[in-house]
């Protein structure tokens, strides 16, 4: 994954404390001062979401036949899909950009 700026084109690796819990999903360079946005790929939002349902469902399977075995499954499931999106990044998102510069909207 390319982790550039867009505006300065050097590299936004470190992040501090503060930008670790993105609610907006935008960040500002460390070097430029800009502010740019968090690029999620389609493939990264269907991991997660594929992977919390089945999480879900063997959680649900699990309680309703009080299946030690399920949670067990459940976790396992929910340790695969944390691996999942670095392994995904690492070889299907090697060039995709992490982040985008804003485009400003209208002005009032």
């Amino acid at each position: 994954m390319d982790h550039r700026c867009p505006v300065c084109r050097k590299a936004i690796v470190k992040r501090g404390l503060s930008q670790a819990v993105m609610i907006k999903l935008e960040i500002q360079c460390p070097h430029c001062k800009k502010v740019v946005a968090y690029n999620v790929h389609r493939a990264e939002s269907a991991v997660v979401l594929f992977n919390f349902a089945v999480i879900v469902v063997l959680a649900a399977f699990a309680y309703w036949f009080q299946s030690r075995g399920l949670v067990v499954v459940a976790v396992g499931a929910a340790i695969v899909g944390a691996a999942a999106l670095p392994l995904l990044e690492r070889t299907y998102l090697r060039t995709w950009p992490r982040y985008v510069t804003i485009v400003p909207g209208p002005a009032p």
